[in-house]
């Protein structure tokens, strides 16, 4: 049973959603010449999971056709009393690999939980042997599985459209300590930082490499990057500039040069790296609910600011206190026309269509420029 919050549903009687949509289209360019903010977004598994109560989360992953049916219904939901549908209703069953597969790093799937990546070792020998494969592979001949291939040319015969490839991974935080347990590579810093000097490199070579190929297949020639990067609250500013930046200034140069679209995605407490992100060029950015609005806009004054809404505001608060939080956030960072008024992450599971209502009718009424 989808959450249809009644108490939202009848604050928000009055919202047209196809007025609303049709204004917060005129409403996307980075200037305040525009009627208010945009706003927007951003559902994934784990609120599908909860907004639909799913009796197996591990159906959802293993029955693509179960999949498809779960995503038409929720569509159906969504666009009823919200205007938009968000999910894609013809998934794919297979994928190319990623980066950190390179690492031997793969995904386990347990009941109740999105998939998780299983760390390889906690022996500084054997990852040192896993570096040596890694930096050996061949990525042309490693990157598609014969699966994949086999989809990508049912879809092209079918007529269906086919993805643009290689636009972003998640950050060299994320993966670092995806492959490795957060323990262990912070423990390596310190007891072995050679080898994770030479992880730190491998990487940034590897994911140009990785990503130049999965480009040249999809036949996409658009510039631009986006990175996924929670566990970058873990790191310290000398860490981070010792092992992230250097990756990331490698992959930025190759995947997204000059003016190109550099976007950073992370849920997490990453307050005190704003400054070493915007040096990066990074300045299209949706942080986590801890990061200050007021922060933001001032350590990274031209950036587009997806967010701040914290994401439990929104699923547990009052009307009065998304409303109150909503006008706070656009006071503090919407003054030049860089905001996306959305969550300061993905909208969080258990968060209903009567609140995503509500939120449309703050920002309406309360992020505007035309008045």
């Amino acid at each position: 049973m989808a959450i249809i919050e009644p108490e939202f549903l009848e604050l928000t009687r009055g919202l047209d959603l196809a007025a609303f949509w049709e204004e917060n289209d005129r409403c996307q360019g980075l200037a305040t010449d525009k009627p208010r903010c945009p706003a927007s977004f951003s559902p994934d598994d784990h609120w599908i999971f909860e907004f639909m109560a799913l009796p197996s989360t591990l159906r959802y992953y293993q029955d693509t056709d179960y999949r498809n049916a779960l995503h038409r219904e929720v569509n159906a939901i969504t666009l009823k009393y919200v205007g938009r549908a968000f999910f894609d209703e013809d998934t794919w069953r297979t994928s190319p690999r990623r980066i950190e597969n390179l690492f031997g790093c793969e995904f386990a799937y347990y009941e109740g939980s999105t998939p998780w990546l299983v760390p390889v070792t906690d022996d500084p020998d054997e990852f040192s042997r896993i570096l040596d494969r890694a930096e050996a592979t061949d990525l042309r001949t490693w990157a598609f599985p014969e699966e994949y291939l086999a989809e990508w040319e049912e879809r092209k015969a079918a007529g269906k459209p086919l993805p643009k490839l290689g636009t972003g991974s998640r950050g060299p935080a994320t993966i670092m300590t995806s492959v490795l347990k957060p323990e262990t590579a912070f423990l390596w810093f310190y007891d072995h930082p050679d080898l994770m000097r030479r992880f730190r490199d491998i990487l940034a070579l590897k994911m140009v490499e990785l990503n130049t190929v999965l480009r040249e297949f999809s036949g996409n020639d658009e510039p631009g990057w986006w990175i996924t990067d929670d566990n970058c609250a873990l790191f310290n500013r000398r860490l981070y500039g010792e092992y992230c930046t250097p990756v990331l200034e490698h992959v930025l140069e190759a995947m997204a040069p000059g003016n190109a679209r550099r976007y950073q995605h992370s849920d997490s407490a990453m307050g005190h790296l704003l400054d070493m992100q915007y040096e990066l060029g990074i300045s299209e950015v949706n942080y986590g609910p801890t990061v200050d609005a007021g922060l933001i806009r001032a350590k990274m004054p031209d950036a587009l600011i997806h967010g701040q809404m914290p994401p439990l505001l929104l699923r547990n608060g009052s009307p009065e206190e998304i409303r109150a939080r909503v006008i706070e956030d656009f006071r503090k960072a919407g003054g030049n026309g860089r905001l996306d008024v959305t969550t300061a992450g993905s909208l969080a599971a258990g968060t209903g269509v009567g609140r995503m209502r509500w939120f449309m009718k703050v920002v309406q009424e309360h992020c505007r420029y035309d008045r």
